[in-house]
Parts: C-alpha cells; sequence; structure tokens
C-alpha cells in the first residue's frame, strides 16, 4: 500500500525557527549523545589533522599509528553545556571514526569501535564536570567500524556488525567470551557497497531484537542467537550505510501493555547508486511495519522530498523529525548533491507530512542531531572530506552548531504547556508515582511520555526509545495538578537509566526532567 498525504507548509500561525548557537563548535559533531547532566558530548575522529580547537593546558597527544599527526594538540571532542552554551575540549586518543554508542544505568557514555588503532577499543566518559576519556584497547573481540550498539535489559550492550564483521558481542565482554555469527549480516552485504552497516538495531517489548540491514530484517534472540523470525524484505531500495536511510521505532504504549512495535524507516538510495557515484536521487519513501504482527508487512508512503542521510528522532510529542541529509548521491566523501534544507515532520496517527521552516547550513556526510530536555534538537556536523577542508569543495567542514525549535515551542502554544513542577528522581519497575504540574488552561489530553536519549551518528540515532506510560486521572491541587503515574514495567520495555519524562496537554509538551528508571 503506497500513501501519500503531505502538505508543503509549516504548521500555520504557529512557526518552528532555528538558531544558531557556536559560530565555531572546534569539532564536526560527526557523533553527539546527551547526557543526563545536560551537556552534549560531541566528536568527530583522529587521523584527520587539526581541528579548530586546542587541547587545554598545553596537551598533546602521542600516537606512532595516528595517520596525520604523531604529535597531536588538538581536541577532537567536546563537552557543550546547554545550561552555559560554553564548550570544554575532551581529549580521545583513539581513533573514534564511525564508531558507535550507548549510555548506561548510571549515566557513563560506553562507546565502542572506529578505525585504525580504536577499532577494538571501548571508551568511557562519565558525568563529572572535570571528567574526560578513559580508553581500553583490545577490549572489543574483533575490530569494530561503522556497527550499532543496543543497551540490553541486563545493562549489557550488544554491538551488531561493521565492516568485514558478520557477527556481534557483548560489552562488557564476559571472560573467554567472544563473537558470535550472525550469518545474516553476511547475506545483506552487497558487493561493491555493502549497504548493510549501522544496521538498524531496536530492542522489542518480548526482549528480542529486530535487526535491519540494507533491505533485510530478522527476530534475534541475542541469548541464544537464534533467529526467531525473517521480515518481508522493504520495498525500494537499500537503506543502510552507505545508502544511508534512518529508523526509527514508533512510541511503545500502556494503551496496548506494551505489546505493539512498530519500525519506521525512512529514505536511502535506489540500487547502484554508491557503485555508479551518479548522485542518484535519493529514496523518497518511508515504510512501516508492526514487527509484533501475527503477518507483518511493510506499508509505504511517501515522503514530500526524497532524502539520503536524513536523521530521524522521535519528539515529545511523539511525532517523527526527519532532519539534515540530501536529495541526490549517498553518505561518503563528496557522494552527495542538493542539500535538504527543510525538516519534515511526521504524524504516527495522521499519517501526516508537513515541510518545515529551512535552515541555511548543508547537513551532508557525517551530521548529527539529538533531541534535547527543551524539547529543541541540536543539529551539528557536516563533513564529507578527507580531513577539515573549508574552501575548494562544493561543502566545506560545518563547525556550526544549531538549534532547531520545532512548532510547539512557539508561544503561541504557551497557554497549553504544562511545565512539571514535582516529580521524582527515581522510580522503579511498575512504580506509582507522582507528578505535580501547573498549566494555565484545564488540562486536556493529557499524557506522559518517557524519552531515553540516542547515541546519534551516520543517521541512526542508537537506543531512541519513547514509552507512553499509564496514568490515573488529573487531579486539581490548589493552582497546581497532579496525577499518579505508573513506571515501565520492565527493564525489558525500558533498560535502567536516565530518561526524559515530558506531561503532554493538548498536544503541547512540558519541558523535559530527567528521571532514574530501574
Amino acid at each position: 500500500m503506497l500513501l501519500c498525504n503531505y502538505v508543503e507548509f509549516g504548521i500555520a500561525g504557529y512557526p518552528d525557527s532555528w538558531v544558531l548557537i557556536q559560530k565555531n563548535g572546534g569539532v564536526s559533531a560527526m557523533h553527539t549523545v546527551l547526557l543526563h547532566t545536560n551537556k552534549l558530548v560531541i566528536f568527530d575522529r583522529t587521523d584527520y589533522g587539526p581541528s579548530q580547537i586546542r587541547l587545554p593546558n598545553g596537551i598533546c597527544r602521542r600516537d606512532p599509528n595516528d595517520l596525520a599527526l604523531k604529535v597531536d594538540c588538538w581536541a577532537h571532542s567536546v563537552e557543550l553545556d546547554l545550561a552555559t552554551n560554553t564548550i570544554r575540549p575532551l581529549e580521545v586518543l583513539t581513533d573514534t571514526w564511525c564508531s558507535s554508542g550507548a549510555v548506561t544505568s548510571d549515566g557513563t557514555l560506553t562507546q565502542t569501535g572506529g578505525w585504525n588503532d580504536g577499532g577494538r577499543t571501548v571508551r568511557l566518559m562519565g558525568t563529572g564536570p572535570t571528567d574526560n576519556w578513559r580508553e581500553f584497547e583490545n577490549s572489543l573481540a574483533v575490530a569494530r567500524w561503522y556497527a550499532s550498539d543496543q543497551l540490553l535489559p541486563n545493562q549489557a550492550i550488544i554491538v551488531v556488525g561493521g565492516r568485514a564483521a558478520f557477527s556481534y558481542e557483548f560489552v562488557p565482554r564476559p571472560k573467554g567470551q567472544g563473537v558470535f555469527n550472525l550469518p545474516f549480516l553476511a547475506a545483506t552485504n552487497e558487493a561493491g557497497a555493502e549497504n548493510n552497516l549501522y544496521p538498524f538495531t531496536h530492542l522489542l517489548p518480548d526482549g528480542n531484537l529486530f535487526i535491519f540491514a540494507n533491505r533485510d530484517s530478522i527476530l534475534l534472540n541475542w541469548k541464544t542467537g537464534a533467529v526467531l523470525r525473517n521480515y518481508p524484505t522493504i520495498p525500494d531500495g537499500p537503506r543502510n550505510y552507505p545508502s544511508s536511510g534512518s529508523s526509527v521505532m514508533l512510541p511503545l504504549s500502556a494503551a496496548n501493555g506494551f505489546t505493539v512495535a512498530e519500525i519506521m524507516i525512512c529514505g536511502g538510495a535506489p540500487d547502484g547508486a554508491f557503485q555508479k557515484r551518479n548522485f542518484a536521487i535519493a529514496l523518497q519513501t518511508c515504510a512501516r511495519m508492526v514487527v509484533t504482527a501475527a503477518a507483518p508487512r511493510w506499508t509505504v508512503s511517501l515522503m514530500p522530498i526524497p532524502r539520503v542521510m536524513g536523521d530521524m528522532l522521535i519528539l515529545p510529542t511523539g511525532e517523527i523529525l526527519i532532519i539534515n541529509g540530501a536529495k541526490q548521491g549517498t553518505a561518503g566523501w563528496g557522494n552527495a548533491r542538493t542539500p535538504v534544507l527543510t525538516p519534515v515532520l511526521y504524524n504516527p496517527t495522521t499519517f501526516r507530512y508537513q515541510v518545515m521552516r529551512a535552515t541555511t547550513i548543508p547537513r551532508l556526510y557525517h551530521s548529527s542531531a539529538v533531541v534535547l530536555p527543551s524539547g529543541e534538537i541540536f543539529v551539528g556536523g557536516s563533513n564529507p572530506n578527507e580531513g577539515y577542508v573549508f574552501s575548494g569543495v562544493p561543502f566545506p567542514t560545518e563547525l556550526r552548531y544549531e538549534k532547531y525549535r520545532p512548532y510547539y515551542l512557539n508561544p503561541g502554544y504557551n497557554l497549553r504547556r504544562p511545565n512539571i513542577v514535582g516529580s521524582p528522581a527515581e522510580v522503579l519497575y511498575g512504580a506509582a508515582f507522582k507528578v505535580t504540574f501547573s498549566l494555565g488552561m484545564k488540562p486536556t489530553g493529557v499524557l506522559f511520555r518517557l524519552y531515553f536519549p540516542s547515541f546519534t551518528t551516520h543517521t541512526f540515532s542508537q537506543n531512541q526509545r519513547m514509552l507512553v506510560l499509564r496514568a490515573g486521572a488529573v487531579v486539581p491541587v490548589g493552582r497546581l495538578y497532579t496525577a499518579t503515574v505508573f513506571g515501565p514495567p520492565s527493564a525489558v520495555l525500558a533498560p535502567a537509566g536516565y530518561y526524559l519524562l515530558t506531561i503532554i496537554n493538548f498536544g503541547t509538551p512540558s519541558p523535559s526532567v530527567w528521571i532514574h528508571i530501574g
């Protein structure tokens, strides 16, 4: 089934907007993650040569394996404090190029793989005000370059795939344990293009993993290694790197007992686009499939604009934002043309797309975007060049950082907007907890949502998930309102960690607050 339902304008009367927050962040945002300290950790790679921000206090990294600078006094990672908009340079030692990551229960970023001397490295980034990267070389059983990470209910991280790595492994790696072969990845590896890197990996409500690569997908029991299900092939061309589309699992809901999981995949490139390097028009289709259904099938719809290298983010409203990317070509150095400057908003309930306000900054290969507690979207990166190149190329290295402010942040929505004034710091699985909020109108259609922020790189927001929680009636208490809300039933639905809690009133989200689940 092909659906086409979109308009070519923003939401009338309440426009969205863009704001430039850093003219030069020093490091191009190839990888970005939000921590519960309201700080972003941003990094690209070593082996690039100089960035635009030096390491502090005369520190220099000495690495005989570095292909550009054996003595490197430049930072290749920074921390952006959202409260102050200040940048702190961080010292990453091994090459993080095209790596992966996940945030564990205590808020630590666990980061895996990369290239060159970083291929088998596991890195940790804590949340203290002076914390820096800690690195553990040879911690992975095999080199992982272009792999995907998924946090599991037991707090292990499964690392899936990578270039010439048709397998998966776990971090931390149990003593004596190696890799587990995954023939599905070899089967989806396309000669001359691969098209199965950064496989889309989602933890489903039954505890198994949905894994998508190229055009095919499976249901994997990660405990036994058994493939429980093979899903139908998605229509059109390949969807994974370098024919990079994007993927989300739509919000899980208490309304159906958190039993229904639906995957949505958008964009990509036609067959042969990467091999031919002919700047082919990108795919214009999105496809949705209820992967928990007895007879799952893809339902296809048309985006307003063809797009490759787009990022898909779940907004606090439950809508899907499709942002960044190009209209022609594929991922890779110099492989794309015609930047898509306009985000697209998709409503999963109405199946409607809307073209939103354009940026002026192209965001192509090596871009990223993440949802912030304010409901804004951080957008950074774009470097389709071998190194930092600022002139003489179609798309120079991009060091500017922006925030995209969706329509719901327009002051015209302020009357509808709740503000959380009371919530617990910690919630146990299945436990009831109170949320108190202020509101300038009678509560209407109030919902409570949890969001696990993503580790975003190469068009895939790893570990991103949203839950719509069960809640009792909203009760007035003086000039405020309160409701009893129930935590997620288990770590299968919500692996332990820091989540953003948001109240929705009449379709308008509150600013989010952090809450620890588990």
